[in-house]
């Protein structure tokens, strides 16, 4: 725990203040031996919005920082069932906005994959169907309290949002063959459950006009929803071996295709009034919990296709065969939407990734769409690209990442490790006045990493360099040095607005650590 007084000018002079900032941090885990069948475990991180930006000594990851979370969490294992139980309680801020949520109590209950046979007290065998259908079942119940921090410090409980509600989702599914191809079919149920509704009503104004009241009504509120799903999957195997001398002996190719069909009826949740000419629309269930939401019919076909690729060498020295990848996965998939009225197609997702030679990690993503834009407006069109002379697909967006890391061989006196990536994001974006698209392009390389000096001492290096804006992104360098019974710390962040230094010397013991000396320095000062 932490605490600052802050005090800036003097005392009957304008722009005299006083602030205190606080933080706590708290984390325990229950040793699994202690009681098997629960578990407790805490991570606590809360405290005033501004103790991190108001506080030279404050690491520069907190600085950066804006959003702390905290967790109380219980979990419990009903022996010799399917069903576990947890009960939490939550928290989340922004120092940036000063906005708290709390959830209290979070109260959860599941029951694992089970077939249906033993649900309904069949033995396994008995009923082949039943066995072969599997349901999963859980609830959850939720009271949440979000407000400024001022609020909270306030207990003016009367201006917080508090929302509370109940969800159920239960999951039917089974898995077949028929041949070579896998086939699962799945249904899926969910129910929201709330103990007040939002009304809006007219209230008349005068003899001649009306205004729209908000109201809260208590009772019982209860929704659902249901989908259904088929998917079908199979893998072709293709293998090209080599009759050469050199050292590549065959390639493996493997095509993983799979569709799926899927059907949601329509839910409309909202209800309407007219007022004074304006159609006003709000949805019921907006103040509890879980909001369910309207839900356009759907009928949809997914598709997607998997690729990957693999070869046997042979070994340089030893001439024995061994497996390397050369894609490890390439995945497109997109879906048919038959019931839509327009735009039926969605975008295609492409997703790529490969490890080249054991050192080097490449992640490909790529968005793209089949339909045409509008030539004024830029609008997407239900048109095909196709009939409009651009070519089959349109490229929407790109994003790509590179990244290696070195360290030291096991056995050298002194342990180093480096971590290099790069970063690039591509954005085709409408340009209305050219009046086509435009590619908007960001990217950025970042390192870190880590020397050990004589098994003791360490120094840790961060940095990066935005190639956009040709800057350094925040660098930090933290060099530690053990001095047996005690350990000294120096930090320094070299440029930018965060630009400082400090230095700390205590005793290791966790018992002791509170005696220590602290000095920092900033924009040519130093402190103690």
């Amino acid at each position: 725990m932490s605490f600052q007084r802050q005090r800036e000018g003097f005392a009957g002079t304008p722009g005299f203040g006083l602030s205190n900032n606080f933080f706590v941090r708290w984390n325990h885990t229950q040793d699994p031996r202690a009681k098997p069948n629960t578990r407790f475990t805490a991570s606590v991180n809360f405290g005033s919005s501004g103790n991190f930006q108001q506080n030279l000594n404050s690491s520069q990851e907190d600085y950066l920082s804006n959003t702390f979370q905290s967790s109380l969490q219980w979990n419990a294992k009903i022996p010799r069932s399917p069903f576990s139980a947890t009960v939490s309680a939550r928290h989340s801020q922004n120092s940036t906005s000063g906005n708290v949520r709390v959830t209290l109590p979070s109260v959860s209950l599941n029951m694992q994959r089970t077939s249906l046979a033993k649900l309904v007290g069949l033995q396994s065998g008995r009923s082949d169907l039943l066995d072969a259908v599997a349901v999963t079942y859980s609830t959850q119940m939720e009271n949440t309290i979000q407000a400024p921090d001022s609020v909270f410090g306030a207990q003016d409980w009367g201006s917080m949002e508090i929302r509370n509600g109940l969800k159920h989702k239960i999951k039917a599914s089974s898995s077949s063959s028929l041949g070579f191809v896998s086939i699962s079919p799945t249904f899926t149920y969910n129910q929201f459950d709330a103990f007040s509704a939002l009304e809006l009503t007219e209230v008349p104004v005068g003899t001649d006009s009306v205004t729209v009241v908000r109201d809260t009504v208590g009772g019982y509120q209860s929704a659902n929803d249901w989908r259904l799903s088929v998917s079908a999957s199979t893998r072709f195997y293709g293998m090209f071996n080599t009759s050469g001398r050199g050292r590549l002996k065959a390639v493996r190719h493997v095509l993983s295709p799979s569709i799926g069909l899927s059907y949601n009826p329509e839910r409309v949740r909202n209800e309407s009034i007219i007022s004074g000419g304006e159609d006003i629309s709000w949805n019921p269930y907006a103040l509890g919990r879980f909001v369910p939401g309207d839900a356009r019919e759907a009928g949809s076909v997914n598709f997607g296709l998997g690729q990957n690729i693999e070869a046997k060498v042979a070994d340089r020295e030893t001439g024995e065969l061994r497996k390397i990848k050369i894609l490890d996965n390439l995945n497109t998939s997109g879906s048919y939407n038959f019931v839509a009225d327009s735009l039926r197609l969605s975008d295609f997702q492409t997703r790529a990734f490969t490890n080249l030679f054991n050192r080097v990690n490449v992640n490909l993503n790529a968005t793209h769409s089949a339909y045409a834009r509008d030539s004024v407006t830029g609008g997407v069109v239900d048109q095909w690209l196709a009939s409009e002379g651009g070519g089959l697909l349109r490229l929407k967006r790109l994003t790509g990442a590179v990244g290696t890391s070195f360290r030291a061989p096991a056995e050298s006196a002194t342990p180093w490790d480096v971590r290099m990536d790069y970063n690039v994001n591509l954005t085709r974006q409408w340009n209305a006045a050219s009046l086509r698209d435009t590619s908007i392009v960001t990217h950025a390389l970042s390192a870190r990493g880590s020397v050990k000096v004589g098994g003791k001492h360490k120094l840790d290096v961060q940095t990066g360099y935005d190639v956009a804006r040709k800057e350094f992104t925040p660098t930090n360098l933290n060099f530690y040095v053990d001095l047996h019974c005690w350990e000294f710390s120096f930090n320094w962040i070299p440029f930018g607005v965060r630009q400082s230094f400090s230095l700390r010397l205590n005793v290791k013991s966790a018992l002791l650590r509170d005696l220590k000396l602290e000095a920092r320095g900033s924009d040519g000062k130093f402190l103690f």
